[in-house]
């Protein structure tokens, strides 16, 4: 009898399990492949929209010299380096600056400030292209043409003012506006190259150099090796952090996906050795056969070699070819109905050969380690042994736990159903395995969904409503005057299309400690430019010398508003507007050790609004209620080292004067935004006081993509969630169609359909009842792993607590249905025939 020949029967012979085999290798494979591809495509989706709205820059060099700038632009490391002049700063008004500034081709291109709206970039020494928001404020109509008179200043990075200086431009482009730097508080004023270097009196005329490394990869550390090695000032780089977090640039956020690759070939092992090891046991009758006539342990292993190797010949190019088709279609249909196809296909890599490849090796290499020791089990089985059937021992303890549990509450259905998990320990473990890891990956794709996909590079810190109305600026921080109050909340209130108005206070007050409070491992205490500052605001006070430490400090009325920077100090929240407690950042409370539950004195050292000059000094003690990772909005008042958050109540009794200084506003879908417009700025020219910033159309621009984001997540995290459901159904359908005949001898005892149902959606309840269990700590610990550098998401919150209930109970309800129907199937055949191949 040839080898082939008796392969060729065991694959048409049963033909269901065939099927099953070569399709669950199919969906693994493009499992492995769909995961991969898209994965990737989302990745480069994401960091290309963090490009645009951050800028594709690595980092920055200020102020340089001629000879670092020539350092820097012979690297071999850096790919591309812009510069930048700036001929300095004309203030608006309002906290509002224009930047008069040239920047060259790259500067340009890595900024993506410079998207011309009408006109042309200037040319000639008394050109310039200013951007709209400029235009808009000082309601310049028809500018293209018009001349316009700026007085400027240059500082350096202390602040310093190294020279001032005037000039009469004619306006010749209007730039589009940038979203970061309008909520920052900035205009764009473009000049020529010509006119920066006539006008700026300095040798080093550069104010800045920005460069893109060769590789994007470990970014920071190439900076520090390029600082090293060209002997730079470190205080005058700048990273490009939001976008360095953005590109996923650091293993601990690699790691999840390496894990979920893994979680992926586990299932996939488990799975086809699941199949493997019924169809070795259902076949060890004929095993056995085959040595009584004579067959060597070597034969019987080749026959399922060669069986393994033609269900892999036909799955594996299968299954890449439909993961590959999913993913293009994802890509073109989804994806690319979201946002733009051509869009979608200009970031996608350039080629796929290495996922594609490492896909079928991942495949390969699965199927081996699968049936790795069902072949060696063959082989080494006697043959009588095989004929009889009887070689594994059954041992059921009726005193187990589950055992006892599922008696007393189920009663006789319960009693069967745990003797059966007990009966099959093997069959037991598969199923128990395959749910802890579909629970594991469900609950790490949804940590990962959470985390980081969806960051925006920190735009809704600065920009949160659609309207921003307010009175801060640097001078006004340390002024305590009324801005507004509580008769100008009620106007913006009632305002027709107004649905939401979040109130703040904002002033600069100061914490004074001793040296022993500072932590000299910081780097507010070991950077030279800190340590200057740091002397300079030192004073002696009874014999001790006292550091002085600026911090600015926001009221709040809302609570929820620290619901995503909030670390520690939840408790406490509910008694911010009654008692003196204070949120102080986290840098604050690792540089100068103040730990949750300190008392600290903040000094508000108020200045005459008109003269600068310093009025008094009013203190107060506070407690610290907890520590946020850091402020929850923005402000244009120049911030400070550090940060805290008192609620407005308490504010104003710290300050004596009831006011508010900022509003975030949010208006409907259906307002009539030049109404509201009209209204709010009716409201500052009749207080007198502070801007109106529209942000609504950035506002929508940000909401689109924040929708794009999640759509492209919701696909990725459905694509894995289905094949990942499919695979462990395909485990449930297994393991059932093995029990044919047991359940056919349940029948013959009288035991009904519907009984023989319960019993074993029993079983499937403590599988799950037990995958929980198993899969906590694993879960747990990759998500810690995946959170570590998001300090305001907690390891276990009510939001991961619902996601795990809802995955629970979707686990439940799909193990339940493929259960049922895979039971009516084996049901409707005839009992007594299946009884009847028992010898």
């Amino acid at each position: 009898m040839k080898l082939n020949d008796i392969v060729k029967r065991y694959i048409f012979e049963n033909k269901k399990n065939t099927l099953l085999i070569i399709t669950s290798i199919i969906i693994s494979t493009a499992l492995f492949l769909v995961m991969n591809i898209i994965s990737e495509d989302a990745r480069n989706l994401m960091v290309d929209q963090a490009k645009k709205d951050l800028g594709t820059k690595h980092a920055s060099y200020n102020e340089p010299t001629n000879k670092e700038l020539e350092y820097l632009e012979n690297n071999p490391k850096i790919r591309k380096i812009g510069k930048q002049m700036l001929l300095g700063l004309h203030d608006i008004g309002k906290g509002q600056t224009l930047q008069i500034l040239w920047d060259d081709k790259t500067a340009k291109e890595v900024n993506d400030c410079y998207k011309l709206k009408q006109g042309k970039l200037p040319t000639k020494e008394n050109e310039i292209a200013v951007d709209t928001w400029y235009i808009e404020q000082k309601n310049i109509k028809e500018p293209i043409g018009k001349s316009i008179k700026l007085n400027y200043s240059k500082p350096d990075e202390k602040g310093h003012n190294l020279y001032n200086g005037e000039k009469e431009f004619k306006i010749v482009g209007i730039l589009k506006t940038v979203p970061l730097l309008k909520a920052q508080g900035m205009s764009i004023g473009a000049i020529s190259k010509d006119c920066a270097i006539k006008n700026i009196p300095l040798e080093d005329k550069y104010n800045q150099a920005m460069f893109i490394f060769k590789k994007e990869k470990n970014i920071p550390k190439q900076v520090e090796k390029l600082v090293k090695d060209g002997n730079l000032d470190k205080d005058n780089t700048r990273l490009n952090n939001a976008l360095i977090i953005a590109m996923s640039d650091s293993l601990s956020l690699k790691i999840p996906y390496i894990i979920v690759n893994m979680v992926l070939a586990l299932a996939t092992i488990l799975l086809i050795y699941n199949i493997f090891y019924i169809l070795v046991y259902n076949r060890t009758k004929d095993f056995g056969t085959l040595r009584a006539l004579g067959f060597v342990p070597s034969d019987v292993s080749k026959i399922m070699i060669l069986e393994v190797f033609i269900y892999s010949v036909i799955s594996i190019p299968i299954g890449l070819i439909l993961g590959g088709l999913i993913a293009n279609l994802c890509s073109e249909y989804v994806i690319g109905v979201i946002y733009n196809v051509n869009y979608v296909n200009s970031i996608k890599s350039n080629s796929y050969i290495s996922t594609y490849l490492t896909s079928m090796i991942l495949s390969i290499l699965t199927i081996i380690i699968s049936v790795s020791k069902p072949l060696i089990t063959t082989s080494k089985i006697d043959p009588m042994i095989c004929m009889r059937r009887n070689e594994e021992k059954i041992k059921i303890n009726q005193k187990s736990f589950i055992n006892k549990i599922m008696t007393r509450f189920f009663k006789d259905y319960g009693n069967i159903a745990s003797k059966n998990i007990q009966r099959n320990k093997k069959r037991t473990s598969l199923a128990i395995a395959s749910m802890t890891l579909v629970i594991f990956l469900m609950a790490t794709v949804y940590t990962k969904s959470t985390s980081n996909f969806l960051n925006d590079g920190g735009l809704r810190w600065w920009i949160p409503g659609d309207y921003l109305l307010h009175n801060i600026n640097i001078e006004s921080t340390s002024v305590n005057e009324k801005s507004y109050d509580k008769n100008v909340l009620k106007q913006i209130q009632n305002i027709d299309g107004v649905k939401k108005v979040i109130t703040y206070r904002d002033k600069s007050f100061v914490l004074k400690t001793e040296e022993k409070s500072i932590n000299k491992k910081s780097n507010y205490w070991k950077e030279p430019r800190s340590q200057e500052m740091l002397q300079e605001n030192s004073e002696i006070v009874k014999g001790v010398k006292l550091y002085t430490h600026p911090f600015e400090v926001l009221g709040i009325e809302d609570t929820d508003t620290l619901n995503e920077v909030l670390i520690d100090g939840k408790e406490n929240l509910s008694k911010l507007n009654e008692s003196p407690y204070v949120y102080i950042d986290e840098h604050s409370s690792k540089t100068l050790n103040i730990k949750k539950g300190e008392t600290i004195k903040l000094d508000f050292d108020t200045c005459d609004a008109k003269t600068g000059n310093r009025k008094n000094t009013i203190s107060k003690e506070f407690i610290v209620g907890g520590i946020i990772t850091n402020l929850p909005i923005s402000s244009q008042g120049g911030g400070s080292e550090f940060g805290a958050v008192i609620s407005v109540n308490q504010f104003n009794k710290f300050t004596g004067v009831s006011s508010y200084e900022r509003f975030d506003i949010w208006t409907s879908k259906l307002a009539n935004n030049k109404k509201v417009e009209s209204e709010l700025n009716k409201i500052i020219d009749k207080s007198g006081k502070g801007i109106l910033i529209p942000y609504k159309s950035e506002a929508a621009g940000l909401e689109k993509s924040d929708n794009q984001k999640t759509m492209v997540m919701t696909l990725v995290v459905g694509v894995i969630v289905i094949l990942s459901l499919f695979n462990c159904c395909n485990t449930i359908v297994t393991s059932i169609n093995s029990r044919s005949r047991e359940f056919a001898l349940f029948r013959g005892i009288g035991i009904s359909k519907d009984e023989i149902k319960k019993i074993v959606k029993l079983e499937g309840l403590i599988y799950i009842a037990v995958s929980f269990v198993i899969a906590v700590v694993p879960t747990l610990i990759t998500r810690a792993i995946i959170i570590k550098d998001f300090e305001n998401i907690n390891l276990i919150s009510l939001k991961f607590i619902g996601a795990i209930i809802l995955i629970i109970a979707f686990l439940t309800a799909i193990t339940m249905i493929t259960t049922v129907k895979t039971l009516k199937q084996i049901q409707s055949e005839d009992f007594i025939e299946q009884i009847k191949t028992l010898e």
